[in-house]
């Protein structure tokens, strides 16, 4: 009996670590990055998954990729980084929003993220956009007002378990 509980325990963590290497936290983070690009068979609320489960590891290539304007899924990787607080993205963030030749909703989805991470920076920031019509001008307005945005947040479990709102 014993041996047969052995080898399950052998089975499972053996299992736990393929899982995290293939899909985990111990995932190559540009495997991570190209799983997040291809989007297959995920809802809208599950696109920062891989993401979210990778982890530390993938921030930087994250923060590295937001700059571009033409990176698919930016939103999405914008929302990662607020939904993950990784304080390393404030700066990346500051940039597309104070960037007036950016798309508003990237905008305002920099705005939110920064909530997320640093409220106190966010109140700060947020006066500068109040007046404007668009997404931007109504999450800076909710900003300002002290009441929390609205915005997607995901948990670790929710990715894990690929759980579709």
């Amino acid at each position: 009996m014993a041996k047969i509980a052995i080898a399950a325990v052998v089975i499972v963590a053996g299992l736990g670590i393929s899982w995290a290497v293939v899909e985990g936290p111990l995932r190559d983070p540009d495997d991570t990055l190209s799983d997040f690009y291809e989007a297959r068979e995920r809802a809208e609320d599950q696109l920062m998954d891989p993401l979210i489960l990778n982890g530390r590891r993938v921030v930087p290539l994250v923060i590295s990729a937001v700059p571009n304007k033409d990176m698919r899924l930016r939103r999405y990787a914008i929302g990662f980084l607020g939904n993950g607080r990784y304080r390393s993205a404030l700066p990346v963030l500051e940039e597309v929003l104070a960037d007036e030749s950016e798309i508003y909703y990237f905008r305002a989805d920099a705005l939110e993220a920064i909530y997320q991470i640093a409220p106190d920076r966010a109140q700060a920031l947020a006066p500068r956009h109040v007046n404007g019509e668009d997404l931007l001008g109504q999450v800076a307005r909710t900003i300002v007002a002290d009441e929390s945005p609205v915005y997607l947040t995901r948990s670790y479990w929710q990715a894990l378990w690929h759980l579709h709102e």
